[in-house]
């Protein structure tokens, strides 16, 4: 659930009443009063911030959230938000296709409905079924005029119009009242008749698929920048890093009041003594707060010394006849190129707990050069197969209370897959039976080998370590206590 469409029932809905940025860096003006949001880049923030706000209870459609799915949580959490900002008269519809949501949104402007539909809902479900053959057409015109503005390679809207024209009257003939009527269609028979243009449409009709749709990125306004003229040319970054805490801090100033502002990506443009130039970007995996981390900005400049540590380097492989000084920094520019804006009604109906929901865990994240996985027990007895990185199938609620217990038990360093040892030369030494389990003998294809006893046992290094013996009689070391 990704993208949300958005509009109103009123004529004069404008950015003035709803400021896309609000939500996400990453929007489009579809048509005049809609507007499309790509909710990807801050979708582990706002999820988080739903959760913050089901617990603590403060209002009573996400509070009955709680322990629902992670998505009903932050569908509630959007629709008070949208709500707020825009009134009782907006139309809002949250899917996984930017394609599909558009037509719900449609269907329900046509219907005069207004509120907040998530496709995973059956009133979503249905307002994508019950689009009319008109409202598809029409929808796929506006496409076309999108693709045509963006270039799409080898596209003539004229010829699209036209063949668009012939498949109209094909349905009408075949007497198909709506699009859900021919999902049967393959959609390589819409290609062969009506060309690739029209096939990817119904590409994206039929599936979650929306390859090649026409994004034209809003850009509202210059972005926050501030240059920087060096008095001497500087190689190291240790010489680097305290100018560019300084530029930090001139950024925060035009970003305004805290809180306001949550960046996600910044670029650095650096010029070189050669005149030469790089774009370094600077990118955070949640929203984050600049001015609050002033003047020190850790977080910022990690991130740019990750992403200088990797760009640098390469861009002074070429300078060796030169010299290495030639490769010297001279000059550079600081960019912010995606951002949320926080508006006053929303800081004023969720400050304390937007505050407070900047947790740990997302500022480790994003100060590291990699991402942090959370992995959670699975309804499978296999240990091996006895976790997950957050996120799938639900774990049945019959089995998660003692699932969880043996969790508990098992070491926390387990290996992906069993590594095969000798036999134990002296069991005695803190010795213990753990748990017998059956393997899949399905999957190995022996069944005489599917039993597995599991002990802990401390070896010569006297480390805890977890092993097993299967049926044959062979021991294998299947994880670490410490």
């Amino acid at each position: 659930m990704f993208y949300l469409a958005l509009s109103s029932r009123r004529q004069d809905f404008s950015l003035e009443d709803f400021n896309p940025e609000s939500l996400t860096p990453r929007f489009m003006q579809w048509q005049e009063g809609t507007w499309l949001l790509d909710l990807r880049p801050v979708w582990p923030y706002w999820c988080h911030q739903a959760g913050v706000q089901a617990s603590a209870g403060n209002n009573l459609e996400t509070r009955d959230k709680l322990g629902s799915s992670q998505q009903e949580t932050l569908q509630a959490f959007l629709r008070q938000v949208i709500a707020r900002m825009c009134g009782d008269d907006v139309i809002a519809v949250m899917d996984a296709s930017p394609w599909r949501a558009l037509i719900a949104l449609e269907v329900m402007r046509e219907r005069g409905l207004s509120g907040f539909v998530s496709a995973q809902h059956p009133i979503g479900r249905n307002l994508v079924s019950e689009a009319s053959w008109d409202i598809w057409f029409r929808m796929a015109d506006e496409v076309a005029v999108h693709w045509f503005a963006t270039g799409r390679e080898r596209f003539n809207l004229q010829v699209f119009r036209r063949q668009a024209r012939q498949m109209a009257q094909a349905v009408i003939r075949l007497g198909i009242h709506k699009p859900a009527g021919l999902v049967v269609m393959p959609a390589l028979a819409i290609r062969r008749r009506y060309g690739a243009a029209l096939h990817d449409l119904w590409m994206w009709t039929i599936e979650s698929n929306h390859e090649g749709f026409p994004w034209i990125l809003w850009r509202n306004e210059e972005g926050i920048r501030v240059k920087r003229h060096l008095d001497m040319p500087l190689l190291e970054w240790e010489h680097i890093e305290s100018v560019l805490r300084e530029d930090m801090d001139r950024l925060c100033a035009l970003l305004g009041k805290q809180g306001a502002g949550r960046v996600l990506s910044l670029e650095w443009r650096v010029v070189f003594l050669d005149f030469s130039s790089l774009s370094i970007p600077i990118r955070f995996r949640h929203p984050h707060d600049l001015p609050a981390e002033s003047p020190h900005h850790r977080t910022a400049l990690l991130q740019a010394c990750y992403a200088f540590q990797d760009s640098i380097p390469a861009a002074r492989d070429g300078a060796v006849d030169l010299g290495l000084y030639e490769k010297a920094i001279a000059s550079w520019e600081l960019v912010v190129t995606e951002k949320i804006h926080v508006p006053p009604t929303m800081r004023d109906l969720f400050g304390t707990l937007m505050e407070a929901g900047e947790d740990r865990l997302r500022q480790l994240e994003n100060r590291l050069p990699v991402a942090l996985n959370a992995y959670e027990v699975t309804s499978n007895w296999v240990p091996e197969d006895g976790y997950r990185v957050c996120a799938g199938e639900e774990v049945q609620p019959g089995f998660q209370n003692s699932l969880k217990a043996i969790g508990r038990k098992r070491p926390l360093f387990v290996y992906p897959r069993p590594r095969a040892c000798a036999q134990p030369a002296n069991q005695s030494r803190a010795w213990s039976f753990c748990e017998r389990i059956m393997d899949k003998w399905w999957r190995s294809g022996n069944a005489s080998v599917m039993q597995r006893d599991y002990y802990m046992m401390q070896d010569q290094d006297h480390r805890a370590v977890w092993v097993f013996k299967d049926g044959a009689g062979k021991w294998y070391v299947h994880g670490m206590y410490n």
